[in-house]
């Protein structure tokens, strides 16, 4: 479950805390042409309704978890708790467990989807700043523009995850990796295989 919430993290560049406490009533048209996910004001940092498209990987990490939480409200529950979110810590501790430690955090994939992103899309800085629900700094224009630009946020993210799991297992994949609480091998003592690191997104 903690790999499939890294997974889409970093597919949709949303804050941590939105992965959390994602819960199923807002993800919409998951077998449409136009999938979203919804965030509602009251989960954003900015207090504003924030929409996610949703690329192809994204959906398929959504279906792959829902066999295993669909019964709760929320996407990625606690494991001791259904109604309450998984820990705050759980993604940021499997990164370490994978040798990224010191190295990359859950919140970095934010700040990866923007280098790339407007590295390669210079003329769409505004459209990725919508993509991660950054506030113009512009008051007026903050107040006046409401355009959602969903068809190229859209396009946007459909690349990202084309150019991040490239050559990638799938997102049905991860449900089947070896549990934490399963023996390790006596050779390998602690250490994380490169198999698994290479699998938590």
């Amino acid at each position: 479950m903690t790999k499939l919430a890294l997974r889409l993290l970093a597919l949709t560049a949303v804050r941590p805390g939105e992965i959390r406490g994602a819960a199923w009533v807002e993800f919409e048209n998951l077998t449409g042409d136009e999938p979203l996910w919804r965030i509602p004001a009251v989960r954003m940092k900015m207090k504003r309704e924030h929409l996610v498209p949703l690329s192809r990987q994204a959906v398929a990490a959504i279906e792959a978890v829902r066999p295993l939480t669909g019964r709760s409200p929320l996407v990625f529950p606690n494991a001791r708790h259904a109604h309450k979110p998984m820990s705050e810590n759980a993604m940021g501790y499997l990164l370490n467990r994978a040798g990224y430690h010191s190295r990359h955090v859950p919140h970095g994939w934010r700040a990866t989807f923007s280098t790339i992103m407007n590295e390669r899309h210079q003329d769409d800085r505004y459209i990725v700043d919508l993509v991660l629900a950054h506030a113009s700094k512009d008051k007026t224009e903050s107040a006046y523009n409401r355009a959602a630009h969903l068809t190229r946020r859209h396009e946007l993210l459909q690349e990202w995850a084309d150019v991040l799991l490239h050559e990638a297992d799938t997102a049905a994949t991860l449900v089947v990796g070896r549990r934490r609480s399963e023996k390790r091998s006596p050779c390998r003592g602690n250490d994380v295989d490169a198999t698994e690191s290479l699998q938590v997104v």
